[in-house]
């Protein structure tokens, strides 16, 4: 066993070397980049110029977003629930395309609330005037609640092609009770697709994090954002493995 676990290792350093050498290089570019930009009076560029800029974004920034991916939204809702409405319940092919369609709606719907919160912050932080920061408040409020609308409209018609799944979008339980619903296939999916998204952001944690740290060279960006991101990752660690220790137990237990 020892044998067989030093040829893994052995087999394995290499490629590790290789990206370890790789993360090096783009780290020393991304340095020598920074000495670039600070001697290029960066600094001021974004303590003067930028701040101006997105302040006069933000104002802007929701209405644009919102109509652009809540439009796309709108379209896929409607085709989802025309196939709904044609569906004789023998074929199976429209309940899986009129999925994928409603998943758009809630990738797209997502995406509107994220970038509401974005738009939200830069008019707060970078607008003159309690007015204008007042606006996109009220933007705000409205795309986020047109969000929810568009969410609650999509798992309506999801419990409609699936009778079994009585749970509503507005329950403060959702998520755990709409898995409790799903079949062993549909807990797999969400299985596969959760894993996916803890290896996306623990690989993009150290990325950003470095990214962060060179940036701080050369604009005044504090340890705040540092911290933020390490507190995300932190949480994502903590709780797989936590989450994974209760599971083990739990099947300890039952044996």
């Amino acid at each position: 066993m020892n044998t067989t676990n030093k040829n893994l290792n052995r087999r394995a350093l290499p490629k590790f070397l290789l990206w370890v050498g790789i993360g090096a290089l783009v780290g020393f570019c991304a340095g020598l980049a920074s000495g670039i930009l600070g001697g290029l009076n960066a600094e001021e560029w974004v303590s003067v110029r930028l701040p101006a800029a997105l302040g006069a974004v933000a104002p802007w920034g929701i209405p644009v977003t919102s109509a652009i991916l809540l439009g796309v939204c709108l379209g896929q809702y409607r085709a989802a629930k025309k196939l709904c409405d044609s569906w004789d319940g023998e074929d199976e092919t429209a309940p899986d395309q009129a999925d994928q369609r409603l998943n758009i709606v809630l990738l797209c719907s997502s995406l509107a609330m994220i970038l509401d919160f974005l738009f939200l912050g830069m008019g707060v932080l970078y607008t003159e005037g309690v007015a204008t920061a007042a606006v996109t408040v009220a933007e705000m409020l409205v795309s986020c609640a047109l969000v929810v609308l568009a969410q609650q409209k999509t798992v309506d018609l999801t419990r409609r092609m699936n009778p079994e799944k009585q749970v509503s979008a507005y329950d403060s339980k959702f998520q755990e009770k709409w898995y409790e619903v799903c079949d062993e296939a549909e807990r797999a999916q969400i299985g596969r697709a959760s894993y996916r998204a803890f290896r996306a952001v623990n690989r993009f944690c150290p990325f950003l994090w470095l990214a962060l740290l060179l940036l701080s060279y050369v604009f005044p960006i504090g340890l705040m954002p540092l911290a933020a991101v390490l507190l995300v990752w932190a949480v994502l660690e903590v709780t797989y493995i936590l989450e994974c220790i209760r599971l083990s137990r739990n099947k300890e237990a039952a044996q």
